[in-house]
């Protein structure tokens, strides 16, 4: 197994479907050895009524559900990532969304800089060739200035660490211990894996504003868990202390 996608879906099921079938139209073209980690995360609509027939249907997908109880209030994002994370047998691992905002081609070229010896890549909305597309340009300024702050701060080599949407070596797991639930847990592990000594690098990507379904992204929350993931982490640069 070489490349495992780990998808959380929360609520999703009119997205389930097509993001399923997006992730496979790619990797059969491109004649891929692969797996792909549903993560129903809570789900109280068919999410996971859709999840289980595509699981009869095809065996390299193999659905995970969280319980219902395991989270009762905010966004459990990060969790969810984790857990599927850990059952991937790929020795590449991406994070893709299950809003369909990914562009599926970023997929190869996130892999290719995995095989040049890169140990993370990003899909940027922010560098030449990228762009953050029908993203709302509130969350747009807010999410790029969260990347800038990390660059500044710990001097973080590329320009979207707040875009989940990565690819990365399994080993990466093993080294870097993760603490967010939510959306903070993309920067975290990148700088995290920045400071601990791996090749990052960065591949451009498109932004898709989502069709179906209802966000549960929170600009408050968001910046907030930001804030307190980097001054945890620039604290203990200041420290001495490992990440």
């Amino acid at each position: 197994m070489n490349v495992s996608f780990v998808i959380p879906f929360h609520n999703e099921e009119k997205n389930v479907g097509p993001m399923l079938e997006q992730v496979m139209q790619y990797c059969l073209k491109q004649k891929l050895d692969f797996e792909i980690i549903p993560v129903n995360d809570r789900s109280s609509d068919g999410t996971a009524k859709v999840l289980d027939k595509y699981a009869h249907k095809y065996k390299y997908i193999n659905p995970i559900s969280r319980a219902q109880d395991l989270e009762k209030m905010g966004n459990s994002m990060g969790k969810a990532l984790l857990e599927g994370s850990k059952l991937a047998q790929g020795t590449i691992i991406i994070w893709t969304m299950g809003d369909l905002s990914d562009e599926p081609k970023t997929y190869g070229e996130i892999i290719a800089k995995i095989n040049q010896g890169y140990d993370m890549v990003f899909g940027s909305r922010y560098i030449s060739g990228g762009t953050w597309g029908s993203l709302d340009p509130t969350k747009a300024f807010l999410s790029s200035r969260g990347t800038i702050l990390a660059r500044i701060l710990f001097g973080v080599p590329v320009h979207d660490i707040t875009n989940a949407f990565r690819g990365f070596k399994k080993e990466l797991l093993h080294k870097i211990k993760l603490e967010s639930s939510g959306y903070a847990i993309s920067p975290e592990f990148a700088v995290k894996a920045h400071l601990s000594g791996y090749k990052l690098a960065e591949v451009p990507t498109i932004y898709n504003k989502r069709v179906e379904g209802v966000s549960n992204f929170k600009l408050w929350r968001m910046s907030l868990a930001y804030l307190r993931i980097y001054l945890r982490l620039f604290l203990n640069k200041i420290l001495g202390k490992s990440v």
